[in-house]
């Protein structure tokens, strides 16, 4: 982790490395952002298991007390409201993406995971986005769903477009993350109506991570 990031996560790193079938702190970060930003409110008792279950689903959490319990869910809470406050500051949010020692690359297969599996958790919200005209939520849900199905072997890109979605994955993300908060901010009916949603302007980079200018790209619909 960067030396700027806040002291609890370091904490929080540690302790999820303790639970046998936890999420790792990249896979919780991404999970806990599609919790956020879904557009379907999810209460805490049907995300938290989620935490420690596990490939299996079974997984249950082990410590030694409850007060070691509930220090651990505070930890995670105190993330889960940092997420929402860095959303709340545009331009703000970053995900906790890991590096690989060896090679330098970033590394976003885990962070994609983890907002994957919170996305499963309220399919009817994402068809929601689908369904709506906003070119560049469609495209953020393209982007996320393609890194997911190369992340879980599921879809083939050949070398040229992996090495460009390992270039441009850690700075599509974020932008991705903000146009789909934005989506959900506007179409909540318990909110008072917000600021206007953020524009990708017509010769910005696509935020589908094509490459090409949006004009030229998804902005074409």
């Amino acid at each position: 982790m960067m030396e700027s990031e806040p002291a609890y996560l370091a904490t929080l790193d540690r302790q999820l490395l303790d639970q046998p079938e936890a999420m790792l702190l990249s896979q919780l970060d991404g999970f806990l952002t599609g919790v956020v930003v879904s557009p379907d409110l999810i209460t805490p008792g049907r995300w938290i298991p989620l935490i420690w279950a596990g490939d299996e689903g079974d997984g249950e959490p082990e410590f030694d007390t409850e007060e070691g319990l509930r220090a651990f869910l505070g930890l995670v809470m105190t993330h889960y409201h940092a997420i929402i406050d860095s959303l709340a500051h545009p331009g703000a949010y970053a995900p906790l993406l890991e590096t690989d020692t060896r090679s330098g690359e970033t590394l976003w297969e885990m962070w994609i995971d983890g907002f994957a599996q919170a996305m499963a958790l309220s399919p009817g919200g994402w068809a929601r986005i689908e369904a709506d005209d906003d070119a560049g939520c469609h495209a953020a849900l393209a982007g996320i769903r393609t890194l997911r199905d190369f992340a879980d072997g599921h879809r083939d890109l050949d070398r040229q477009e992996e090495d460009r979605w390992d270039a441009e994955a850690p700075d599509l993300i974020p932008i991705w993350v903000e146009m789909l908060h934005q989506w959900r901010l506007e179409n909540d009916p318990h909110r008072p109506a917000a600021s206007r949603r953020a524009k990708v302007g017509r010769n910005d980079p696509c935020p589908c991570g094509s490459g090409r200018k949006y004009k030229k790209c998804c902005g074409v619909n």
